[in-house]
């Protein structure tokens, strides 16, 4: 077999592991996982717990800080658990406030003035909360959209897998789905939740029903 016919390939293979290489030392691997957690139709929170592997990196650096700052324009808590891990929780009290809170926290206008030189992925993500009632419940539909295509290598195809250097979740009340680096995602869930004040008016109707059930037998007696 000819060299030239066996370089192409091999040329391709060695600048993928090459790359990936480079990747780990540069960046390290990450682990981001985002989760919205819904107690009741009026409290919930954001969270979000971040794993960088190589926190002296320049840009692991710029998006720790970007993450500190949007934190605190949606009145958040950010939080330093280790060198390497950070926590975040942004409270919300109601789904419009969620929708608000979410898509400020990852407005691209944002992340780009991090006011670093160091150039972030933009990473495109959008909330729409709709809402529904049905008596004593209330239905909150969650459409979530997010860009990490920011996040691929491309010229790579075959040697470098996204996933190999990050690992990212969404979680949305212990549902947990797994969101791929290079790819848009789409994920749609619905909640039901119940409505306090539906049950608080079906229990004053239910002690005047029975308060008139006791007066009229008392009148029959």
């Amino acid at each position: 077999m000819k060299l030239q016919n066996v370089w192409p390939g091999l040329g391709k293979a060695l600048a993928g592991t090459l790359l990936l290489f480079c990747c780990m030392m540069l960046t390290g691997c990450v682990d981001y996982q985002l989760g919205v957690n819904l107690d009741s139709p009026h409290q919930g929170s954001i969270t979000q717990t971040i794993h960088i592997a190589n926190e002296s990196n320049p840009t692991a650096h710029a998006l720790l800080k970007q993450i500190q700052q949007q934190t605190r324009s949606v009145q958040g808590r950010y939080q330093v658990v280790s060198k390497q891990d950070v926590s975040v929780t942004i409270p919300f009290h109601t789904v419009k406030e969620l929708e608000s809170k979410f898509n400020r926290f990852f407005a691209v206008e944002d992340w780009d003035t991090a006011g670093s030189d160091t150039v972030l992925p933009k990473i495109i993500s959008n909330l729409n909360v709709t809402q529904g009632n049905a008596l004593l419940f209330e239905r909150d539909r969650l459409a979530f959209d997010i860009d990490l295509s920011a996040l691929g290598i491309n010229g790579t195809e075959g040697f470098v897998d996204p996933s190999q250097l990050f690992n990212l979740g969404l979680t949305v009340n212990g549902a947990v789905w797994e969101l791929k680096a290079g790819q848009k995602n789409h994920i749609e869930t619905a909640l039901w939740m119940p409505m306090p004040l539906g049950f608080g008016g079906l229990a004053i109707v239910a002690i005047v029903g029975a308060g008139i059930v006791v007066r009229n037998r008392s009148v029959a007696n």
